[in-house]
């Protein structure tokens, strides 16, 4: 390894390990936003599958392997992000990155660090929650999980593509923190786009709506993940869709880092 590089790369070690010690036992990352990514969609697919055995809801049909991780998706990709915004935002409100930026000028070493080690941790968490579900709830109400399969292609697929679209939704929450360092600013965003926008265009008629819907950057997202959709993927595939997402999330997490690593010290709300 080249001396320049085998600099950079211990910097890197240092960053990380200086993230996962800010990761106390008080963080909210542990007591807030992980429990909140598991409960959320665990307990309204255990509410959907009781109250379809009790006939409360038409459950006919129960549930499909490709619509297992449909709650997952909607609440926990993006919970999971608010911890990532939460805690780079964090570091210019309390002042802690001016203190980082004056010990070690590598700037993009936070924003770097941050992803590595949230993305790493909501990943994990996405593909337990995910995985645990679609296992569990088979076993548990076999007459409303009874299809859905874990090992089959189309649940190897939900449960490995979702995590990492989570990875690439805290990526994309890290780009725009670092052009936008205000989480509730940046939070507010990626949500009116998604359940905005993107439902927004679901109302227009005709080709031109559909060709929006196809566009949709989130919809793209989930299609790649292997969550079941309305239409087929204008990239040839659930690869191309997902590329698709994933050339948006880095391309903004890359444009945030160089704006962060040039531009001046910005301090947030």
């Amino acid at each position: 390894m080249a001396p320049g590089s085998a600099i950079v790369v211990t910097h890197l070690l240092r960053a990380l390990r200086a993230e996962l010690g800010k990761l106390s036992s008080r963080s909210p990352l542990w007591y807030a936003v992980i429990p909140l990514a598991v409960l959320i969609p665990a307990g309204l697919n255990f509410g959907i599958a009781k109250a379809a055995q009790l006939n409360k809801i038409d459950g006919s049909g129960g549930m499909d392997t490709n619509n297992a991780a449909y709650w997952i998706i909607v609440f926990s990709t993006f919970i999971l992000m608010t911890g990532a915004v939460t805690s780079f935002c964090g570091e210019f409100r309390d002042g802690t990155a001016e203190l980082e930026f004056a010990v070690q000028p590598r700037r993009w070493l936070l924003p770097v660090a941050k992803l590595i080690v949230f993305g790493g941790i909501s990943g994990v968490v996405a593909l337990v929650t995910t995985f645990g579900i679609m296992w569990g709830y088979h076993a548990l109400f076999p007459d409303v999980w009874g299809r859905v399969d874990v090992l089959s292609y189309d649940g190897v697929r939900l449960w490995l593509g979702t995590p990492l679209l989570t990875v690439l939704v805290v990526a994309l929450g890290l780009g725009l923190s670092a052009l936008l360092p205000r989480p509730g600013l940046v939070v507010m965003l990626i949500l009116l786009w998604k359940f905005g926008v993107e439902k927004f265009v679901e109302f227009l008629q005709g080709d031109f709506g559909i060709l929006l819907q196809r566009w949709s950057p989130f919809r793209n997202a989930e299609i790649g993940a292997g969550q079941m959709v309305t239409f087929d993927s204008p990239f040839g595939g659930a690869l191309g869709s997902m590329l698709y997402f994933a050339a948006i999330a880095v391309g903004f997490f890359v444009i945030g880092t160089v704006r962060l690593s040039r531009g001046d010290l910005r301090g947030s709300d």
